[in-house]
């Protein structure tokens, strides 16, 4: 469960974990290598709101599919 602090939220990476379905190691990773912003307090690392909107608005976090060219059949009998 998130923690509230003020206006503040914050996630653990076992909120992120539960919320998102990727794994601990994964979650840590991305933290480590700054994908995502986040602070670590004594052991625990937390991600605000505002850092995971900012990920999930990246334009290189999503894989974008390529537009597919359209073309008529023929119309049969």
């Amino acid at each position: 469960m998130p923690k509230q602090i003020g206006n503040l939220t914050l996630y653990s990476v076992d909120d992120l974990h539960e919320q998102l379905g990727l794994s601990k190691m994964t979650i840590r990773a991305y933290l480590r290598e700054g994908k995502i912003r986040a602070r670590k307090l004594g052991v625990k690392w937390y991600v605000t709101e505002e850092a995971l909107r900012e990920y999930f608005n990246e334009s290189s976090g999503w894989i974008q599919s390529p537009e597919k060219e359209t073309q008529e059949l023929p119309l049969c009998c």
